[in-house]
């Protein structure tokens, strides 16, 4: 290195110096209170000539100390200074003007005026030796990391800790889940669960819907809904010679003079000359009618094969608010409440079946194609009603060598009419007749019902299956109900002292189905009803309609009754009674906002509601049957005509 260097730096350190210098005077002459604070040591510079050593500390060596060089210190600007302004002492300021600082260990004896290395060190305290410095930049990096490093760590914790989720199981029940959701959602909370029998298809013979798949064919298809088998295909667009065709095509096989209103028909023409190519009549899934074209050309009519097949069926349900969802929970399928009516026609019907009460049967159901046809008949059943006082019946099918049909417990059948007495076993007080003597009037007047006595409060049923036309008073009649029955029939029920729960017009019920309680409302002498009837509105004798009439099992059928009775008995009881169905959760009911008050000086009035009767809201436009109260005895006003019962 040349020896201009040397001189080079200290021309450069020169203005550095001086500032310097003269800071160090003005601390001296200043007093101590009043001196600025002591900027910070930084580690001692080295010297710019290479290879050249610091010098040793001079209490290290033999000599006086002070007479020895002292290493070169360099003072650093405040931090409060760094990177801004420098301090106003070192840019000529007035260092008195600075506030006060704390006295160090430079002050004292041995604070001097000092050079560019700094104050002088009492004798035998060394500086200690220079350390690492970090840059504000570096110190950022690596706080950065240490934060980085830190996140990390609490990441894998927290994995350690919470299970690892398995995402392919996760997608792959998540449609089963979805549907499952979907189908619980439409389900309501009190409808019971559906139990339905696992079916296996079986191929089956060919169909005329094959033929959709030409195009060169129509097909036309509909129900005949009490029209004629000519009329009913010729709406189609069928030619009529085409429609002689196909029932000759049929002849000694099937005659369409009679069809039932479900029967359906599928017929395929050619598109352009409307000829018949094939042509189906199905009355049932196990009963299918079918011609078809020939090589020749020719239309023959054949009965397809479905594969019939029979199969006993054992079920239970509990009757719920809707009897279709009943018999549903139980695996039964529909057309089970028919068989079920038709064994117990003359006795009661489906209608009549009371909430909580329950059926166990024993059936035949027929398949086609593996798949379910119908029910063919009620082998044995028992309706327990949902009272545990009343006697549960029971009804069997027998055929032995006279006798055939469903019977009760008794043995009884009864009549093809099926009509029953609304009182059971009531004694006739008074019978029908046109031409009587009214016993307070003493003039004829006739009695146009009969009247069967029993005490107030006693059940009053209908006498048979129909529609409700009439609930409510209906002056000399008192409380009466009224129902239409098949064939222009109307019964009516007078006298009653309150109504059956629920009853209303419009309403169907059934057979030996509670309409009432026996009463002495009205123009009435005493407790009993009077049930009257009429057919297309002229009144005739109830008792015609043989009221609970019953056959006698035959004496030569007795003893083969009496065992088939048994054996049913046995497996009736074997049947596990259903249970009820889980209570719906009830959501809390909002408390109901209180109507909004009148205006001061509103002249509009609010119109008052309707008077609700016992079959709801009266109409003002209604009227008793025409024709009720012609009874005998004298008129009693009594709290229940003033004051009609509402619907228990």
């Amino acid at each position: 290195m040349s020896a201009a260097e040397p001189g080079a730096a200290a021309s450069q350190d020169a203005p550095r110096a001086d500032t310097e210098g003269s800071s160090a005077v003005e601390d001296v002459t200043d007093d101590a209170s009043s001196r600025p604070a002591t900027p910070p040591l930084a580690a001692p510079v080295p010297s710019p000539r290479r290879g050249e050593r610091s010098p040793a500390a001079p209490w290290a060596r033999s000599g006086d100390p002070r007479g020895r060089a002292a290493p070169t210190w360099t003072q650093l600007p405040p931090p409060s200074s760094r990177g801004r302004a420098s301090a106003p002492w070192l840019r000529g300021g007035d260092p008195r003007a600075q506030p006060p600082r704390t006295p160090s260990l430079v002050d004292g004896p041995y604070a001097g005026p000092g050079s560019a290395d700094g104050p002088r060190l009492p004798p035998g305290l060394g500086r200690p030796p220079a350390g690492p410095h970090l840059s504000p930049r570096m110190t950022a990096v690596f706080g950065g990391i240490f934060g980085l490093a830190t996140l990390t760590s609490l990441i894998a914790l927290l994995i350690q800790g919470v299970p690892v989720r398995d995402e392919r199981a996760l997608v792959a029940a998540a449609p089963a889940s979805s549907s499952a959701g979907t189908e619980e959602a439409g389900k309501s909370p009190s409808s019971p669960e559906v139990r339905g029998k696992k079916r296996t298809p079986v191929p089956g013979p060919w169909r005329v819907s094959e033929l959709a798949k030409d195009p060169s064919v129509i097909m036309a298809s509909d129900v005949m809904d009490r029209r004629s088998f000519i009329t009913a295909l010729a709406e189609k667009g069928v030619p009529k010679a085409q429609i002689y065709r196909i029932m000759k095509a049929f002849d000694g096989l099937r005659k369409f003079d009679k069809c039932g209103r479900k029967d359906r028909y599928t017929v395929a023409m050619d598109r352009s000359t409307r000829r018949v190519r094939a042509f189906e009549y199905e009355i049932s899934a196990s009963e299918i009618y079918q011609a078809r074209e020939n090589e020749a050309g020719l239309l023959t009519g054949t009965t397809l094969d479905m594969k019939i097949a029979e199969e006993e069926v054992i079920a239970a349900f509990y009757v719920g608010k809707d009897l279709t969802s009943a018999y549903q929970a139980g695996g039964l399928e529909p057309g089970v409440l028919d068989v079920i009516d038709e064994a117990l026609s003359g006795r009661m019907s489906t209608e009549g079946f009371e909430e909580g009460s329950t059926v166990r049967l024993i059936a035949i159901e027929e398949t086609a194609l593996g798949m379910f046809s119908r029910y063919k008949k009620i082998i044995a059943l028992e309706y327990r009603p949902a009272d545990p006082a009343e006697k549960p019946v029971r009804i069997y099918d027998f055929k032995g060598q006279e006798a055939r049909g469903y019977f009760d417990e008794r043995g009884k059948q009864p009549y093809a009419g099926g009509w029953r007495s609304p009182v059971p076993g009531a004694p006739v007080t008074s019978k029908f007749n046109p031409k009587r003597m009214h016993p307070v009037l003493k003039r004829p007047m006739p009695h146009n019902g009969t009247d069967l006595g029993a005490p107030t409060g006693t059940p009053v049923y209908s006498a048979y299956r129909g529609v409700v036309e009439w609930v409510g008073p209906a002056g000399p009649s008192g409380n009466l109900v009224t129902v239409a029955h098949a064939n222009g029939i109307t019964t009516g029920y007078a006298h009653l002292s309150r109504y059956a729960p629920g009853i209303k017009v419009g309403m169907k019920v059934g057979t030996h189905q509670l309409v009432g309680y026996v009463g002495s409302t009205g123009r009435s002498t005493g407790p009993h009803l009077h049930f009257s009837a009429k057919k297309d509105g002229k009144y005739f004798d109830a008792e015609t309609l043989q009221l609970d009439g019953e056959r006698v099992m035959p004496g030569v059928d007795r003893a083969a009754f009496a065992a088939t009775k048994e054996a049913l008995d046995k497996r009736l009881d074997a049947i596990p009674l259903p249970e009820p169905p889980p209570e719906p959760v009830k959501p809390e009911a909002a408390e109901p906002s209180a109507p909004p008050p009148a205006a001061a000086g509103n002249d509009a009035t609010v119109s008052a509601a309707p008077a609700v009767g016992p079959s709801g809201p009266t109409e003002p436009e209604a009227q008793p049957p025409q024709g009720a109260g012609d009874d005998e005895g004298e008129l009693i006003e009594g709290p229940d005509l003033k004051n009609p019962p509402e619907t228990m």
